[in-house]
């Protein structure tokens, strides 16, 4: 009898014991889920993805990041410029002659609005596009680090009064007051002309 209850609190301790390890690994692990879960979604609160489209002259890539919230040093909502901290961007992005890519713009899975990607290599005016500009002079091996990017409606530029426009503008208005929403409590807006 004295035995029997010996092995019953033998069992009951060992049982506690295993119990209170496995619920601290289990806190544990919760934790580490929890901050690499806020980590991700931090990071996935502002990014571009750039995909080429289906009529492209020739194939490169199919789809590429472009950049994230922690890429982008600043923002100007009057002139539309966005300047990079350092990244180097696939030139072929912008090489709209040969390929055309859209970036499109996400807060986390939510798609803001699409930009066709643009630069001064362009032949081709596009007045019924938000477009994400590239003002390079050339090709270089600094990955464009050097050049300037604007978010602009229309390529070489805003046609005001034209009614494609607006009715893009209006479009995009709520994708875009999140896009400056999320830059502004980062600290990233600027007003300078």
């Amino acid at each position: 009898m004295k035995r029997n209850k010996i092995l019953w609190l033998c069992a009951i301790l060992f049982s506690t014991t295993l119990c209170c390890s496995c619920s601290s690994d289990d806190d544990s692990t919760t934790s580490a889920k929890t901050a690499t879960r806020s980590v991700s979604i931090a990071d996935r609160s502002l990014y571009a993805i750039a995909r080429q489209s289906s009529d492209a002259i020739i194939r490169h890539k199919a789809e590429m990041p472009v950049f994230s919230l922690s890429d982008i040093e600043s923002y100007n909502p009057k002139t539309g410029e966005i300047k990079f901290k350092d990244i180097a961007f696939d030139k072929e992005l912008f090489y709209d002659i040969a390929c055309k890519y859209r970036v499109y713009f996400y807060a986390g899975d939510d798609l803001l609005f699409d930009a066709l990607t643009v630069s001064w290599f362009s032949s081709v005016g596009y007045f019924d596009q938000l477009t994400f500009q590239c003002d390079f002079y050339g090709p270089s091996d600094d990955g464009l680090k050097n050049s300037r990017f604007f978010l602009s409606y229309g390529y070489p530029g805003t046609i005001d009064g034209d009614e494609t426009i607006k009715e893009l503008m209006k479009k995009n208005e709520a994708g875009m007051e999140r896009f400056v929403s999320i830059l502004s409590k980062a600290g990233k807006i600027v007003n300078a002309e």
